[in-house]
């Protein structure tokens, strides 16, 4: 496992240092995962400290979190707290059965190209039963794991949306409003 903390505008201490590395083991324990690189930094302003964690595992997963307190130690809690509590929701979303799609060849509706014809490609469409009911951070993270194209229910307004991979590398996310 790869692991830097470093401090800006501040000095790490040994005592924060060995508690982050104990928190990251406690994490890979509890979610039996294997973390390639963990990258923590702490910055101090003022009088606060801002603390921002970078998680990266063997499964293709990536957490990221921040927070500002007036501790170092309580600002460090409360990202890995938020780490956990995305790890959770990955778990959770890793145990749900995927939902079984219908596939149904167009060609078999009477287009006027054959099946075997190497010029054209066999138009499948798939008829989904039921779209889930995400947010937009998470639509792009499954979208990152299992396909380039997802359709959703936005659960912040309730519409069908779309996220895709862009050819740039981005994400594209498609909010359509249907005009009444």
């Amino acid at each position: 496992m790869g692991f830097s903390f470093s401090g800006r505008r501040m000095e790490i201490g040994e005592t924060l240092t060995n508690k982050a590395r104990d928190a990251c083991d406690n994490l890979v324990r509890k979610y039996g995962v294997e973390f390639l690189d963990v990258n923590i930094s702490m910055k101090k302003d003022s009088y606060s400290f801002s603390c921002d964690i970078a998680v990266k595992t063997s499964g293709g997963n990536s957490y990221y979190a921040s927070n500002i307190a007036e501790d170092p130690h309580i600002s460090f809690d409360i990202t890995l707290e938020k780490i956990d509590v995305q790890m959770q929701k990955r778990k959770r979303c890793d145990r749900l059965p995927n939902k079984v799609r219908q596939q149904v060849e167009i060609n078999s509706f009477g287009n006027s190209f054959e099946e075997s014809s190497k010029e054209h490609p066999i138009i499948i469409a798939e008829i989904l039963d039921d779209l889930p009911l995400l947010s937009v951070s998470d639509a792009a993270r499954r979208l990152n794991e299992k396909t380039n194209v997802l359709i959703f229910e936005n659960v912040a307004n309730d519409a069908v949306n779309v996220v895709y991979s862009r050819l740039d590398g981005n994400i594209g996310w498609i909010d359509y409003k249907f005009k009444r």
